[in-house]
């Protein structure tokens, strides 16, 4: 586990990858995720990176849209977001400890407007810079 007294690049690089790695062997979303991303990991991990960093740290390195970008899965459900959080919320736990909770509360609100996106089945077309401020 980080321990780290803020959160960092470090941080939010081992818990993405951990999370995507229990991800792709989940029985549920193994088969969703290898089917969008295919042999493309390395580049969607760095994505998510960026992501990141750019919700919990304001760096601003994530350019992008979301919610257009999960319009384009197939199949894609509720139930799928809720398996999502809930191994995010175990791998927060064990990569950050206490300091989880603040990566739980951003995912939480975030799949919420995800799962009102694929329901409605509309999205923004418009590319967003995510930052924290």
């Amino acid at each position: 586990m980080i321990r780290d007294t803020e959160l960092n690049e470090t941080q939010i690089g081992e818990l993405v990858n951990r999370f995507y790695a229990k991800a792709r062997v989940d029985e549920m979303l193994g088969p969703i995720f290898a089917e969008a991303i295919g042999d493309r990991w390395d580049s969607h991990l760095a994505t998510m990176k960026m992501f990141w960093s750019s919700i919990m740290l304001g760096s601003a390195s994530y350019k992008g849209n979301p919610m257009a970008v999960h319009l384009r899965v197939p199949h894609l459900s509720p139930r799928h977001f809720e398996r999502c959080l809930a191994l995010w919320r175990e791998t927060a736990a064990e990569v950050c400890g206490d300091q989880g909770s603040v990566f739980v509360e951003r995912a939480e609100a975030i799949a919420g407007r995800l799962v009102s996106a694929v329901t409605l089945g509309t999205a923004s077309t418009h590319t967003v810079r995510i930052a924290s401020n």
